[in-house]
């Protein structure tokens, strides 16, 4: 397969006209000025570039984008808990499952970190909707067993299910407000060396002070989970709002992942993130969209947020803040999002590398602000094709 048009292979440099051959689920060759033979998609006027990874997202959330709350644990309690558990009925979880997966697919999602929810057959209805959605994919049970409804902390653990080449199971410890010492305990003793580690840190300041009531013997949010070795070089902690000095150290410490989720962040109220301290302790940072609490599923549009809040902490006593430039922002989104996720040649155009591309048709020019169009602009009808895993949706 060939696709023709301009190609975005650095986020810093303009784009060149070119094109790409497919073989298989990798991209076999680049070229520039016109094709070797017909192209199957794509044009002179068209956009060539990685799709999106979003590196923390809840599948089971998507019908509850836009339901507000007062704070983060009434908004689970009132929201989110009873959403996941309709999913309860194996049937409703396979439908509503493939139609999560379907909204990542049409905004350019090729690669992700998620949860499911707490029950044993999600495993197989994200096995039977990956079958048809070929998404890089990392996905988890929401492990918890106290302060939710009963339907979602009395499950049991399914069997996490051997990697295949685009789908992997995680360890997901839902929150440490929701487990108790002994199931943090289990999840760190399943998680072997090669097991990644999904769980959620200091997203809002009350969540921080519950953590305190429920584990008085820790210093700390993050003492808590390393406590029980769920601060790994595997681990993706999403939120990191209210993280002291001593717990960005830490987290620095044992190599783990922060995940940026800025318009969950702003959409819940709870902060705005510390990009400096991330920076500072040289944290490896990731960006999710954080559905449902982000009300974005567009990548593009996360990005877009990370530079305003950004922004906004820099003019609201916080000078030193660094904004990312709109070629940064893109490039998490792509590249640095499918490396930090583990995903091998995802996220860039060069041979080898995997073949998850989306073919855009922009109404504006193609020139130096192409990047900051593109994200402050975006729109899921600039795709006009989608390539999942080397094949054309």
């Amino acid at each position: 397969m060939i696709l023709r048009g301009r190609l975005l292979i650095d986020a810093r440099s303009e784009p060149r006209l070119g094109w790409v051959r497919i073989d298989g689920d990798r991209i076999a060759e680049l070229g520039d000025g016109p094709p070797p033979e017909r192209a199957d998609a794509g044009g002179d006027a068209c956009l060539i570039c990685p799709g999106f990874y979003d590196a923390h997202v809840h599948l089971p959330q998507f019908e509850s984008i836009g339901c507000e709350s007062d704070d983060l644990i009434g908004w689970l309690q009132r929201v989110i808990y009873p959403a996941e558990t309709r999913w309860s009925q194996p049937a409703f979880a396979t439908r509503a499952l493939g139609e999560s997966l379907d909204r990542l697919v049409t905004a350019g999602t090729v690669g992700f970190a998620g949860y499911l929810t707490s029950h044993p057959h999600a495993i197989a209805a994200m096995q039977a909707g990956h079958a048809r959605r070929p998404l890089r994919a990392i996905v988890g049970q929401s492990r918890m067993d106290r302060r939710g409804p009963d339907d979602l902390i009395r499950q049991p653990v399914a069997v996490r299910p051997a990697p295949q080449p685009r789908l992997a199971f995680s360890v997901n410890p839902r929150f440490a407000v929701s487990c108790s010492p002994e199931l943090l305990q289990q999840c760190g003793d399943e998680a072997t060396s090669d097991a990644i580690i999904q769980t959620h840190i200091a997203e809002q300041v009350s969540e921080c002070e519950l953590i305190r009531s429920l584990f008085p013997a820790h210093p700390h949010y993050a003492a808590v989970y390393d406590a029980f070795d769920l601060l790994t070089p595997r681990t993706l902690l999403a939120h990191a709002v209210h993280l002291s000095s001593e717990e960005w150290s830490l987290v620095a410490e044992r190599g783990c992942v922060v995940v940026h989720c800025p318009t969950a962040n702003t959409f819940l109220r709870s902060g705005l993130f510390d990009l400096h301290a991330a920076r500072d302790h040289a944290v490896p940072l990731a960006l999710g969209s954080d559905v449902a609490a982000g009300p974005d599923v567009a990548m593009p549009r996360v990005a877009r947020a990370m530079i305003e809040v950004a922004k906004v902490r820099a003019m609201t006593g916080h000078a030193t803040t660094p904004v990312p430039t709109p070629a940064e922002a893109w490039t998490m989104i792509t590249l640095g999002n499918a490396e930090h996720l583990g995903f091998a040649g995802g996220g860039r155009l060069a041979e080898d590398a995997s073949a998850d591309l989306l073919v855009l048709r922009l109404p504006f020019e193609i020139d130096e602000d192409l990047i900051g169009r593109l994200l402050y602009t975006w729109r899921d009808d600039y795709i006009e094709r989608r390539v999942l895993a080397g094949k054309l949706q």
